[in-house]
């Protein structure tokens, strides 16, 4: 639309007010003329203004590829027990018991009785302790030892009461 035009000139008559005269308002020409032509066509290969080009049709892209398929994460895992100390000495020394004859049942009553402690440290505390199958096998090793030696102790004083076997 046109702007309204308030004609503020000194007014010829002394008693006149602005605020009683009207604004004065000129309507515009029937016929307005343009403000803007469009340029004549550009000559092929020519350098044209960029708001003046003719929108670009989009460029294709083909679909991006899907990620490679990956396995999924593994569960996390428990925190590792720790093999309790008295459940390896227990195994250790029930073993060393069955090959070295030399300390007689000693390592196999050792064996027996770190086993057993280890057994029950483990019971009390499961979460944080290991080493329950190097406790049974020191236990079956001592015990195999002090059967051994039992029954070589029942063989000497068989030996001796009735003689040479």
């Amino acid at each position: 639309g046109t702007m309204l035009v308030e004609e503020l000139s000194p007014p010829a008559d002394p008693n006149w007010n602005p605020v009683i005269r009207e604004p004065t308002y000129k309507p515009p020409p029937s016929e307005q003329q343009t403000q803007w032509l469009p340029r004549d066509a550009p000559t092929p290969g020519g350098w044209v203004a960029p708001d003046e080009r003719p929108p670009m049709p989009p460029v294709w892209q083909s679909p991006q590829p899907h990620p490679a398929w990956q396995p999924p994460p593994p569960p996390p895992r428990p925190a590792k027990k720790q093999s309790q100390g008295l459940a390896i000495a227990s195994m250790v020394t029930g073993i060393l018991g069955l090959v070295m004859g030399c300390f007689g049942p000693l390592p196999g009553v050792v064996a027996v009785a770190l086993g057993w402690l280890a057994l029950a440290q483990i019971k009390r505390t499961p979460e944080t302790s290991g080493g329950k199958p190097l406790a049974i096998i020191g236990i079956v090793s001592g015990a195999l030892t002090i059967v051994f030696y039992g029954l070589f102790l029942l063989w000497m004083i068989a030996a001796g009461v009735f003689g040479s076997f």
